[in-house]
């Protein structure tokens, strides 16, 4: 098999004290790659997110292993790991390794299996890969192709996952003036969702506003209030309560 990614085994000492200090508190589990003789009960990940990482796809990394939710996996954003040409970079731990050129969802599968030993269905990789091929189309401006997109993700036999779809489909179908569609859905992404996911309830508050169903949206503004107290602050927060108190 062809590795899909750059590897660069350390200590982990070194790796921990240098790149990722939030995480030195684990570096006792391996003092070189391959230490450990059992398989951990969870592994670390610091992803950069610095500028060039970003413009080389960690955002979408990110979200997909986030979307994951899996209990054997943690995972992290952190700064500037060094070698900017060749991300985006992270480190695992254990073992204590920095990799590079993670740059899609299914190099990340494959650090997955050969470095954590965690073996993703392939129906998960597909069903991001139409999750992004939806967010191009709406980007693009098609919208009836990214609905489409999202829909036959959402058919697929999920157990994780979800609701990042009916997330994307709810603000696509508003958008297309089908708002008890994005409601809908919307609702079906706080169901299937953690509560941590805002984006949920967000778009269950434009698709009630759009409803006129002001006191709902009222109601589920203080949810996310409740669920989130950063975003709660945010300007975005804050348009969202203009808009339903001016009607309200």
């Amino acid at each position: 098999m062809t590795e899909v990614a750059t590897l660069r085994p350390y200590a982990c000492q070194h790796v921990f004290r240098s790149r990722a200090p939030s995480r030195s508190r684990h570096a006792h589990q391996c003092k070189a790659l391959g230490a450990a003789s059992t398989k951990p009960s969870k592994h670390y990940i610091s992803m950069c997110t610095n500028k060039t990482c970003k413009k080389q796809g960690c955002q979408q990394v990110i979200q997909f292993a986030q979307d994951l939710a899996l209990d054997e996996l943690e995972i992290e954003t952190c700064g500037c790991l060094g070698i900017c040409g060749n991300g985006p970079n992270m480190i695992v731990d254990p073992p204590g390794m920095q990799l590079s050129h993670v740059s899609s969802p299914a190099k990340f599968v494959e650090v997955l299996d050969l470095i954590c030993n965690i073996q993703v269905p392939d129906v998960f990789l597909k069903a991001t890969e139409l999750r992004l091929q939806g967010n191009a189309e709406a980007r693009g401006g098609d919208l009836p192709a990214a609905e489409r997109a999202y829909s036959k993700g959402i058919e697929l036999e999920l157990s994780t996952g979800k609701h990042t779809l009916h997330a994307n489909r709810s603000g696509v179908r508003l958008t297309l003036g089908n708002a008890q569609g994005a409601l809908e859905d919307a609702q079906a992404a706080v169901k299937l969702g953690p509560a941590s996911f805002t984006t949920a309830y967000i778009r269950q508050v434009e698709a009630l506003c759009a409803l006129k169903r002001h006191q709902e949206a009222a109601e589920t503004l203080d949810t996310i209030a409740q669920h989130d107290r950063a975003f709660s602050r945010s300007k975005d927060f804050k348009s969202l309560l203009k808009q339903v108190q001016a009607v309200a």
